[in-house]
């Protein structure tokens, strides 16, 4: 908050002197992600100077890096249901979360949202299924996505602070992904887009948290193992603590 503070004074200060400019900051684009990471809130703030905020919209985009998924499709042959031959899905981010101050819908045209790729329902997969195959497929995956907190919409995610500053914490979540993260603010006026902004996050696991998750999924039977002696191990230390009191 003090931070906050000290950077709207400074654009308010600037404020007669410039022109509209917007001006935005994140409180920490490099996230370190470690065996007790269990998520994080990204704070995202800024002004646009010479403007009263009250009277505009804001729109935050985090996005992360594409991804393909692989699909078989069960066909029924002779009877019996098996999977038909591997296809990709692609262009799926591997993580993506719209903030903004009200319903997107009512903030700009549709035609604009979906030339930004402004808000899920304007994703854009890419698969070789047939148009009414891939609506299906693509449904599921928003649905999978979404419950596990990967896709995010929130239409009241930005808090306008004194009609001149404004500030949203964006909820990455435990099994976040690493990579960069680009981060794009949207500022509009009567429904026309006036300014856009975009930073990235980098996003890291520590050494630690590395070798976990490589262990994890490269050896998982050695890892599983692991994992119990080392259960087994505390819960004999912490009865020998026991007996000893």
């Amino acid at each position: 908050m003090a931070l906050m503070i000290l950077f709207g004074l400074n654009q308010l200060s600037h404020a007669a002197l410039s022109e509209n400019d917007l001006v935005t900051q994140i409180d920490d684009p490099h996230i370190q992600i470690g065996s007790n990471f269990f998520g994080e809130e990204l704070l995202v703030f800024g002004a646009m100077s010479g403007q009263d905020l009250s009277k505009s919209d804001i729109i935050i985009k985090v996005e992360g890096i594409s991804k393909s998924l692989s699909v078989r499709e069960k066909i029924n042959k002779y009877g019996i249901w098996i999977n038909d031959t591997e296809m990709l899905i692609g262009d799926i981010p591997s993580f993506y979360a719209i903030y903004s101050n009200r319903n997107i819908k009512r903030i700009t045209s549709e035609s604009l949202l979906k030339e930004q790729l402004i808000g899920i329902s304007n994703l854009n997969f890419k698969s070789d299924f047939d148009s009414e195959k891939s609506k299906i497929i693509d449904q599921a995956i928003i649905k999978k996505n979404k419950e596990k907190g990967i896709f995010i919409e929130k239409f009241t995610g930005i808090r306008i602070i004194g009609d001149r500053l404004f500030r949203s914490s964006i909820e990455l979540p435990q099994d976040i992904k690493e990579g960069t993260y680009e981060v794009s603010i949207y500022f509009f006026e009567d429904q026309q887009l006036v300014d856009k902004d975009t930073s990235n996050v980098f996003v890291n696991k520590t050494q630690s948290g590395k070798f976990i998750y490589n262990q994890a999924n490269e050896n998982p039977l050695l890892y599983g193992v692991f994992s119990v002696l080392i259960a087994w191990a505390a819960g004999l230390l912490v009865a020998g603590i026991s007996r000893v009191r």
